[in-house]
């Protein structure tokens, strides 16, 4: 059995919507012969013990996070798999240990995370207009249903929450309407005469916002790009003319997410074209090498154009290696709804581990599905049998007609009624078949009793 690896799916004519999926297409595109492996768009992050993608399986070793698969097709290759092989050099090893990894305060971090990941973060998903219009429908194209429902807002507040130190929130035209609903409300309990006769509109304050913030972007782009552009210099690639490392991988990933969405809000693309031409160039190049050009979500998922495979005839093979994903079951919707709904309740949202987290999670020996895939379907599935069950009996129940019960079984008041025979006459009145003329006789029955003496 080859490698699987599980992504998620092509947006902005790119392999993938996330700068980690990018990345290890990217490096399994350079390292891993074609045929010994295989890239599926996914819409289920519970494969991996990280709860995310990228995941790479390998047989029944799932692998969960850019670094863990990296070292694993290194073991298992026996090095032949390893692209920062030919860097022997002190220097060539220290530019890759600053740059992709970085020991700080006793943790690990990724300079490309750290600081690629913010911008993508406030160009595609903080900002409010470039979510809507752009960044929401590329998601709704590439997940199954009921995934489009929570996956996008769930990125979205993560990616808010990553950003919340860097005091940007004026690109979420949300948290904006919010503060100007609660400035009113406010204002409403101002005398009127005393109220300030300038009042600004809702656009104006966002452009206010944004045209301030501006300059924090710009700073955040700087601190990113320039590194960036001392390293590659005149060469090929980051560390040598000659062949692709690691971080040309990640570098390209998160850079090529910054540089090709087209958005309203293009401040981070314009930024790019306008001070680090040279990265552009070096991005639309290896973009070109790496996966053979523009990418379209059909060539990952057929199935989401049906008119797609008219059109594509005569188009050549897709450079990349791409495989029909699974169609998700009715067992495995429910799953995914299950625990969409269970990690929105308090003290029940399940962990994500990023590329900055301690522990070291991401190789394991393990079934290919979570405890969440393997074990909620049963539960929903008897849960069902058991509300039909009920269901049917209640039914049944509700039909049965009562039993009919004589006055003498109805205690000692019931057997006094049926001393006096009582409703003896009124039901010997309707077994009685009236005469024949039609007539109903009616008669009167009295005991008389005659004293003596009369």
């Amino acid at each position: 059995m080859g490698l699987e690896l599980y992504v998620w799916g092509p947006a902005f004519s790119l392999p993938s919507v996330d700068p980690q999926c990018l990345a290890a297409i990217a490096y399994l595109t350079e390292a891993v012969p074609r045929g010994k492996w295989v890239l599926i768009a996914s819409s289920d992050a519970t494969l991996s013990p990280t709860k995310g993608l990228p995941v790479l399986r390998d047989g029944l070793t799932i692998i969960g996070g850019f670094q863990s698969i990296i070292d694993h097709l290194r073991q298992i290759s026996d090095g032949q798999w390893d692209l920062d092989r030919h860097f022997h050099s002190p220097q060539d090893r220290a530019d890759i240990t600053a740059l992709l990894i970085t020991r700080a305060n006793n943790r690990f971090s990724s300079f490309i995370h750290t600081c690629g990941q913010p911008l993508i973060d406030l160009s595609l998903y903080v900002s409010s207009e470039n979510y809507t219009t752009t960044t929401r429908p590329s998601y709704t194209r590439i997940l199954q249903w009921p995934t489009q429902y929570f996956i996008p807002p769930s990125h979205r507040a993560l990616a808010k929450t990553r950003t919340e130190h860097l005091s940007l929130s004026s690109l979420d035209l949300d948290n904006l309407d919010e503060e100007e609903r609660s400035r009113r409300k406010v204002a409403d309990l101002i005398p009127e005469a005393l109220r300030t006769s300038s009042r600004q509109s809702v656009t104006g304050l966002v452009k206010q916002s944004q045209s301030t913030a501006r300059f924090r972007l710009d700073a955040l782009l700087d601190a990113f790009c320039q590194p960036l552009t001392q390293l590659l210099g005149g060469k090929r690639f980051l560390l040598s003319h000659e062949s692709m490392s690691s971080l040309d991988c990640l570098t390209l990933a998160y850079l090529a997410l910054a540089y090709k969405p087209e958005v309203p809000q293009a401040w981070l693309t314009q930024g790019m074209r306008a001070r680090y031409r040279g990265l552009c160039e070096w991005v639309e190049e290896s973009l070109a090498d790496q996966f053979g050009g523009p990418v379209a979500v059909e060539d990952a998922l057929p199935r989401s154009n049906p008119d797609h495979t008219a059109t594509s005839k005569g188009k050549p093979q897709s450079a990349l290696p791409w495989r029909v994903p699974e169609h998700r079951g009715v067992a495995s919707a429910g799953s995914a709804v299950f625990s969409n709904v269970t990690n929105s309740l308090p003290y029940c949202k399940s962990t994500t581990l990023t590329p900055q987290s301690d522990d070291e999670f991401h190789s394991t020996n393990i079934p290919a599905h979570s405890f969440t895939s393997t074990f909620i379907p049963p539960l929903l599935a008897g849960a069902g049998a058991i509300a039909t069950t009920a269901a049917y009996l209640l039914y049944a129940n509700l039909n049965q007609e009562p039993k009919k019960r004589r006055l003498s079984e109805m205690g000692e008041a019931g057997a006094m009624l049926a001393g006096m025979d009582f409703g003896h006459y009124e039901s010997s009145m309707r077994d009685r078949i009236p005469p024949a003329d039609g007539r109903v006789p009616v008669g009167l029955e009295m005991d008389v009793a005659v004293e003596k003496g009369f």
